[in-house]
């Protein structure tokens, strides 16, 4: 048998947040203030004995942002890290 290596997966997870805003700027806003201004808002925790620590990576990589009250998701849209529209970011 080999040697032990700890490897670090650096995992993108989603978090969906229900936030209150004018526009999907400032949707986007809110929610990155709730999940990163008092320390990650979501607890990851090891779920099998291999896995040593899982901690958030300190990068946003896109945002998908959904009108509550569309519920066919006509108004989605895709964001980059930097609140920029995707090409074709439906």
């Amino acid at each position: 048998m080999g040697k032990r290596h700890h490897v670090h997966v650096y995992a993108t997870v989603r978090v969906k947040v229900a936030v209150d805003a004018d526009d999907h700027a400032q949707a986007m806003r809110r929610a990155d203030h709730l999940l990163f201004d008092n320390g990650f808002a979501v607890r990851l925790t090891p779920n099998a004995d291999a896995v040593v620590d899982a901690e958030y990576a300190d990068e946003v990589t896109g945002y998908l942002v959904d009108e509550a009250d569309d519920p066919e998701h006509l108004r989605s849209r895709s964001y980059g890290p930097d609140y920029e529209p995707q090409a074709g970011g439906r």
